[in-house]
């Protein structure tokens, strides 16, 4: 009897992971897709109807805040996907976020408040335009330390603090973080 049970457990840890490593394939059409694709230029918008937080503390409003992260976004985004996956098609990368909402320094310092953007991700080929592949949610984070307690509370503000330079290296940690799920879904891992 314990002989069995010890095999059914086994069988069912076999079966969850076999469930779980289902949960990761993705579909053979979009691999090769991306696989035969090159991106060559990488464009990053705002939709016209951006979701964007409140004014910042430090007066920054959210049409500054959006162009701040677009830029951040374009920059790393342009530097680090180009080449990718690495097929001979060539692509253009359009980026439309529809979620920019960046923490203010003192926001992030005083609250540990928390960073997101979440975009639309397209690959377009460029000789003529048409759609390669999609993903319409890419999410980018950037979470402040938080703390409990009093103590903790003032721990979590010292390191808020020093991780927190200004609001452009706050856009760049949002648009590293993004390109790198983008990174993730252009080559599959």
């Amino acid at each position: 009897m314990k002989f069995s049970g010890t095999l059914l457990k086994a069988a069912m840890i076999i079966a969850g992971l076999a469930l779980l490593a289902g949960c990761q394939t993705r579909d053979p059409r979009l691999v090769e897709a991306l696989n035969a694709t090159n991106v060559t230029s990488v464009r990053v918008e705002a939709a016209p109807d951006v979701y964007t937080g409140l004014p910042m503390m430090n007066g920054i409003t959210p049409e500054q805040q959006v162009a701040m992260i677009v830029q951040a976004l374009q920059a790393d985004a342009g530097a680090k996907l180009k080449g990718l996956p690495g097929g001979s098609k060539a692509a253009r990368l359009v980026i439309t976020l529809q979620r920019a909402d960046l923490a203010s320094a003192p926001g992030r310092v005083l609250g540990g408040s928390d960073s997101h953007i979440t975009g639309t991700v397209r690959l377009e080929g460029v000789a003529d335009n048409a759609l390669i592949a999609q993903n319409p949610r890419i999410v980018g984070t950037d979470a402040g330390v938080k703390g409990q307690g009093n103590i903790g509370i003032f721990v979590a503000m010292a390191i808020n603090a020093a991780t927190t330079k200004n609001q452009n290296a706050l856009a760049q940690k949002l648009a590293a973080s993004f390109t790198l799920e983008t990174r993730k879904w252009l080559i599959g891992k």
